[in-house]
């Protein structure tokens, strides 16, 4: 028996959970003061399997076993009251005896677990067969949950985030400068000049493949146009580094606001942020830009013990010995600010948070290697291999810190920008919900006015005894797409009682888009999509386009410089013709299912005239009761939108755009144009979509008068993270539409997370000698050796 237990028992464990949770696992045997009858059956088993599974090693010994007398419990229940049972001298003190060696054995077992770190349960596979698996190698049923380090860069224009990502995967790839030579890793492009060192001329310095979204020609301009993660992967780790572009941009304040917005977009596609580094010059009295703007509006959309995780890096420290030099007080004396001021952040200022690193290293590395050759004097040879060698520990001593900090928990946490994120992700499944109800209400009364003036045989009339409904079916498309909304180009279908909006023209699929507005209807954000620009060769020499880009504005002609392209802008598609204000950006279709529901066992029991009399006055309740059910949970429905406008508005980095009432607008102006099977269908619905926008509008002036008389009266009265937390929460309980928003919902921050993955993820291969995966498993082995 025992041996079937190890057998089938541990064997499932390791397979659905982790190999690891052999180090957790403890040997109790109870009714039994000493476990010497059991111990040789239960070496044996244990010896069987490991003989089997020699990567996994089970420690039975004093430290794993522990023996109980559950016999004295049942004496303390038989003698005590109910029971009341009488027992000799000699048995109380037997009893007692093994009672006080209990209690000894279960502090030992409590001081033994405190002691073993506890193992994460990941159960993602269903349990096999054991007998189909007891062949196949332990080592094959190893959890393949991957342990995630993320890292965000964020920091002034041309600080030098993206040669720090460079430099970073260089210094944690290779120990020395001499080992770089041969394969210098360079993900993002750079260029750059340097002056000969005996004819003092400049020379511009260029490595890595072209990427339309650097900016490495003009350095007036931000370098990174938009957020990008590069991630690093191996069988076990998963490293995740993402470059912003630069706060501060040339371009303004709104170009700012703009990036932070897609920012803020951008990092609501990880679960979880390990580290937040603030990059920073060391020589640099004016750091007030990248802290009273981007660091404030960053606490101010995400939870505050973000600040937990907070980093700062110096680059081209080495002019300063390798310390924060003029930036260092002007820094602490920011950081006492912003605890001082809402939200009352604390960010520690010390060593364990600063990090010094010198990117000229990796400069004089690019500029030595093909194609630019430069030839340098041994002194700066011996200054850069020093250098590089200090920055390797320094990469080394941030990754052992950011490994050991508790991750920022970015869409678990009741924060400002999953708030956002939640309510623009809602937008149109609920206006297309609240459209559906319009729909149901309008089956609902035309049917109850039917059975009402219902002149038909009891059997005629079983068949009217129902109670229609329209249901929803959404289906999350595998890539997203851009489509035209213009009745021109779709219509409303009714094919076997299934309604669906068909759009005839797929005018670009798949379509990433790299930024949105917030719009449903009109999103600015189309028109960087390929359906609003053209790319024509302008050059008579080779034009290439590539493959390995963002499906949307990422071409980029060949490294030939005499090759070129032009980019014809437009607001009317290319493909259809219309104005990007008709078009969608969609990721997932709907479509109609008209259903009658019968209650077959009432029906059956109708016979006589006076039955059938009372049977259409009870479903003529039943109707009634739905259209009244049904109209609550538009109120609802509009009543939150109402409140999740005034949020976004009010929380706005940009202008704000009421998605929800444009997109309402759109569906009246296609039933105007004939969208649905009969005139009369089109004038009801028009007539009830008018209604929910006049309700709407409603409710959004009722919101902002009782703001404006709560600041007139110096009132507190404000929509704040938990009202639309507890909102969202009300929206999924509904009665008939709280699952179909629910999933809704689900399937709309599934689709947005594998757009994410596809559009603006960068996997990149580290060489097969590198040590950067070695380093990552020892650090993370260290501080989370069970994860």
């Amino acid at each position: 028996m025992v041996d079937f237990i190890i057998k089938n028992y541990f064997l499932k464990l390791a397979y659905c959970i982790n190999k690891c949770l052999i180090n957790n696992i403890i040997f109790i045997f109870p009714n039994a003061q000493k476990p010497a009858e059991f111990v040789p059956a239960v070496k044996d088993a244990i010896s069987k399997f490991t003989s089997n599974y020699q990567d996994i090693n089970i420690t039975f010994n004093k430290s794993t076993i522990y023996c109980f007398d559950n016999e004295d419990f049942r004496y303390l229940v038989a003698s005590h009251s109910p029971n009341s049972m009488q027992f000799g001298p000699e048995t109380k003190r037997e009893n007692e005896m093994a009672w006080s060696k209990s209690v000894t054995e279960c502090n030992r077992l409590l001081h033994y677990i405190s002691g073993i770190p506890p193992l994460i349960i990941k159960i993602n596979r269903p349990i096999p067969n054991v007998e189909q698996t007891t062949k196949i190698p332990l080592s094959k049923f190893a959890n393949n949950t991957h342990k995630v380090i993320t890292i965000l860069l964020l920091g002034e224009s041309g600080v030098g985030k993206s040669t720090f990502i460079n430099a970073f995967v260089n210094y944690m790839t290779y120990e020395t400068m001499d080992e770089a030579m041969d394969e210098p890793i360079c993900l993002l492009p750079v260029q750059f000049t340097l002056s000969d060192q005996q004819t003092y001329n400049e020379k511009e310095i260029t490595f890595g493949i072209p990427d339309s979204n650097e900016n490495t020609t003009d350095s007036t301009q931000s370098a990174t146009k938009s957020p990008k993660c590069y991630k690093f992967q191996n069988n076990y780790i998963v490293l995740n580094i993402i470059d912003t572009p630069g706060i501060g941009d040339t371009d303004g304040v709104e170009q700012d606001n703009k990036n932070m917005r897609n920012l803020l977009d951008f990092i609501s596609n990880y679960r979880e942020i390990n580290a937040i580094c603030v990059l920073l010059k060391p020589n640099n009295a004016r750091v007030d830009v990248v802290f009273k703007y981007c660091l404030l509006e960053l606490f101010s959309h995400l939870n505050k013990s973000a600040a937990d995780n907070i980093l700062f890096l110096f680059t081209n420290a080495r002019s300063t010995q390798y310390a924060p030099g003029d930036s260092g007080p002007v820094l602490k004396k920011l950081l006492n600010e912003v605890k001082r001021r809402p939200p009352y952040v604390d960010v520690r200022y010390s060593r364990e948070t600063i990090y010094c690193f010198d990117n000229e290293a990796f400069r004089y590395l690019v500029a030595t290697v093909p194609p630019n050759n430069m030839q340098f004097n041994d002194h700066f040879k011996r200054d850069y291999d020093t250098s590089w060698e200090r920055s390797v520990k320094e990469c080394d001593r941030l990754l052992q810190h950011i490994v050991s900090l508790s991750p920022h928990k970015v869409m678990d946490t009741l924060s400002l920008n999953n708030a956002k994120q939640n309510i623009l992700l809602l937008t149109q499944p609920l206006a297309d919900i609240a459209n559906n109800i319009a729909d149901n209400v309008k089956e609902c009364e035309a049917h109850k006015r039917r059975i009402f003036h219902f002149r038909g045989t009891i059997e005629e009339l079983k068949r009217e005894l129902y109670i229609p409904s329209k249901d929803i079916v959404s289906t999350p498309l595998d890539k997203p797409k851009t489509v035209c909304g213009d009745p021109e180009c779709c219509t409303k279908e009714n094919i076997n009682g299934v309604e669906k909006v068909h759009y005839h023209i797929n005018c670009h699929s798949p379509c990433y888009l790299t930024h949105s507005d917030g719009n449903i209807m009109g999103n600015k954000g189309l028109l960087d999509c390929q359906a609003f620009n053209k790319y024509e060769q302008s050059g008579t020499t080779f034009w290439g386009l590539p493959t390995d880009v963002d499906p949307d504005q990422q071409i980029t002609s060949k490294p030939n410089k005499e090759a070129s392209s032009s980019r014809t802008k437009s607001e009317k598609c290319f493909g259809c013709g219309h104005s990007y204000q008709t078009h969608l950006h969609i990721n997932y279709e709907t479509k109609i299912l008209t259903k009658r529901i019968r209650d077959e066992s009432k029906n059956k029991r109708i016979t006589t005239d006076k039955e059938a009399m009372d049977a259409i006055q009870s479903k003529m309740n039943e109707l009634d009761e739905k259209i009244k059910e049904l109209t609550s949970e538009q109120d609802t429905i509009t009543k939150c939108m109402a409140q999740f406008a005034w949020f976004l508005r009010h929380n706005a980095l940009t202008t704000f755009n009421d998605a929800f009432e444009d997109y309402v607008r759109h569906l009246i102006d296609n039933e105007r144009k004939g969208g649905s099977m009969s005139a009369e269908d089109n004038r009801e619905t028009i007539k009830k979509l008018e209604q929910l926008l006049v309700k709407y509008k409603y409710e959004k002036e009722v919101i902002q008068k009782a703001m404006e008389n709560s600041n007139r009266n110096n009132g507190a009265v404000c929509i704040s993270l938990e009202d639309i937390d507890k909102k969202i929460r009300e929206l999924c309980e509904l009665k008939w539409n709280g699952g179909l928003i629910t999933k809704m919902l689900a399937d709309q921050h599934l689709s947005k997370a594998k757009s994410h993955a596809v559009a603006k993820e960068m996997e990149y291969r580290v060489p097969k000698r590198s040590s950067l995966f070695r380093k990552l498993g020892t650090f993370v082995s260290r501080f989370n050796p069970f994860n």
